[in-house]
């Protein structure tokens, strides 16, 4: 796997141990997670396991229309003002898109149809006394 992508994999799960720390640290009173659309989606207070759970279960919920279209709108945007990182963001892109609706995910590759198939050779024309794959004796 390349390192941008192991990266990326494993930002995820920083987050939940970032999370989990910062729940259970004594100089922290609550964390509150916010969905991705602005929402204020759980306030964690001090020593709460719920916080894993919800980020897992955020990550894990498809894309609104409306959300599709901001992410993929900021990730245009991004791409412009930051070329040197594009790869990067293709890559952000990428672990999206599967939670994108149907309508905004790229077209799938159907299986090659070519516009004439093969036909097979005709019986006798290519058969040989000896194989050319036997060994000389």
């Amino acid at each position: 796997m390349p390192l941008e992508k192991y990266a990326i994999v494993h930002s995820f799960q920083a987050l939940t141990d970032i999370a989990d720390l910062a729940a259970g640290h004594p100089a922290v009173s609550a964390v509150t997670m916010v969905r991705r659309d602005g929402q204020a989606l759980l306030r964690s207070e001090h020593g709460s396991t719920q916080l894993a759970r919800a980020l897992a279960g955020e990550r894990a919920r498809p894309y609104t229309e409306a959300e599709a279209a901001a992410f993929l709108a900021l990730h245009r945007a991004l791409r412009e003002a930051l070329p040197r990182h594009r790869r990067e963001l293709d890559e952000i892109a990428g672990l999206a898109r599967p939670l994108m609706p149907a309508r905004m995910q790229p077209p799938r590759i159907g299986r090659p149809r070519p516009e004439a198939w093969p036909l097979p050779l005709p019986a006798g024309l290519y058969d040989w006394p000896v194989s050319p794959l036997s060994r000389a004796e």
